[in-house]
């Protein structure tokens, strides 16, 4: 069997509001600026040409898709690897919280994961996933006592099969290519099939189709799950043939 996470919602315990790298202005926040500024005083004119669009917003895509493919869009960009500097070192929230999810998100469609997740990862797929560390930090100096990372999944596979998902789950995003539409809902990430001579052998992925927005994991790392007894997001059986 498969099992799907959507992107958890922002707002509460799954996806706390809040700014990475502190509030700066309505333009971003101060990992945007950061990374801005890195490209104005540090790289060379060959590198900015090379990002057609804002440097920061590249950087975002690197979180979001996979290294070395070409994202279809105007401008045509590949995506690079990430580069020691690139990472958000923290978020800021805006509220104080007691319990956050093992899993959140942290803005612009990014997963982040606390340390109890990563080894369950490490342990079945070492060195494939990437993790960045990430504090969280709350208002009146406190930070949350556990360590985040920024998830970047290291497996992208094609192995969902529209024509044996039910057809009322998803859209074409985009008819061109296989890029594909769900909601987060119960019915949406059920209702799919993913080919399971495609995914054998793999514990945590994506599926190119459907790009940030859903996790595929197995049933040896949902099992994993189930036993450490974690605060986590929802996540569902989908279909496998």
């Amino acid at each position: 069997m498969v099992w799907g996470m959507y992107l958890p919602h922002s707002g509460g315990s799954y996806g706390p509001y809040g700014d990475n790298e502190g509030p700066v202005d309505h333009y971003g926040d101060g990992w945007h600026h950061r990374l801005l500024k890195y490209s104005q005083e540090q790289m060379l004119e060959a590198q900015r040409e090379f990002y057609s669009r804002s440097y920061p917003y590249c950087v975002v895509e690197k979180f979001l898709y996979e290294c070395g493919h070409k994202q279809p869009s105007p401008d045509d960009v590949v995506v690079t690897p990430i580069e020691q500097h690139e990472p958000p070192r923290f978020r800021q929230t805006h509220k104080g919280y007691k319990e956050l999810a093992s899993i959140i998100t942290i803005g612009n469609r990014m997963w982040a994961v606390d340390e109890a997740i990563k080894r369950l990862i490490y342990r079945l797929e070492p060195g494939l996933h990437q993790f960045y560390p990430l504090e969280i930090r709350m208002p009146r100096g406190r930070v949350y006592p556990v360590q985040y990372y920024v998830l970047v999944v290291g497996r992208w596979l094609d192995s969902l099969s529209p024509n044996d998902s039910d057809r009322r789950s998803f859209a074409h995003y985009n008819p061109e290519i296989n890029h594909f539409f769900i909601h987060g809902y119960q019915k949406n990430v059920t209702g799919l099939a993913l080919r399971q001579s495609v995914f054998k052998g793999a514990h945590l992925w994506r599926e190119r189709g459907l790009k940030e927005w859903l996790i595929c994991f197995s049933d040896t790392l949902a099992a994993d799950l189930a036993r450490a007894e974690l605060m986590l997001p929802k996540y569902y059986r989908m279909r496998s043939i």
